[in-house]
């Protein structure tokens, strides 16, 4: 009985995990993709709005000019981050407290990446409270999974094919 409620503990804590992971590969990945098209077009579509082959509503013109002055560095520096943070999160997806150290350092290093290349009046007070705050939630929530433990890697995967197993056998 015990060990049935440890196991119903542990799979309501990983669904609760995988929810914001979920959100975590959304962000990262959608942030991934825009940066790293951005970064490839960059030039291109400097020309072609220089050159008067696309134009903008006024509205739009002092953001794209600002978009134009960002170096095309910056974005495929960014796009690279980003992607190593979705690394991090699939890493943290299947329980490896790597996953959790990889995307903690993508995370921070985007955060400083923003700041020297735009300034620190580019750098959102809400990125770095989110930042830190899906950093906390996912080092709480690992650490209550036992990931941080001694040998938690192969404890994990173990439970992992019980679980897939269980959910077999109800089927």
């Amino acid at each position: 009985m015990d060990n049935n409620l440890e196991q119903q503990i542990f799979k309501a804590r990983r669904r609760s995990l995988r929810i914001l992971l979920v959100l975590s590969i959304i962000g990262s990945g959608s942030y991934f993709l825009s940066h790293l098209m951005t970064g490839l077009t960059l030039p291109f579509l400097k020309t072609m709005y220089e050159s008067g082959s696309m134009t903008f509503p006024s509205e739009m013109t002092v953001f794209v000019e600002q978009l134009f002055e960002t170096p095309r560095s910056f974005f495929l520096c960014s796009a690279l981050l980003y992607g190593l943070s979705l690394a991090g999160v699939i890493l943290m997806w299947n329980l490896r407290k790597s996953g959790f150290h990889l995307y903690t350092l993508a995370q921070l290093l985007i955060l400083l990446v923003t700041l020297l290349f735009l300034g620190r009046e580019r750098v959102p007070l809400g990125d770095i409270m989110f930042t830190l705050l899906f950093i906390t939630y996912y080092y709480v929530a690992l650490r209550n999974l036992g990931v941080f433990s001694k040998g938690s890697e192969v404890q994990t995967s173990t439970d992992e094919n019980e679980e897939d197993s269980s959910e077999e056998n109800e089927s």
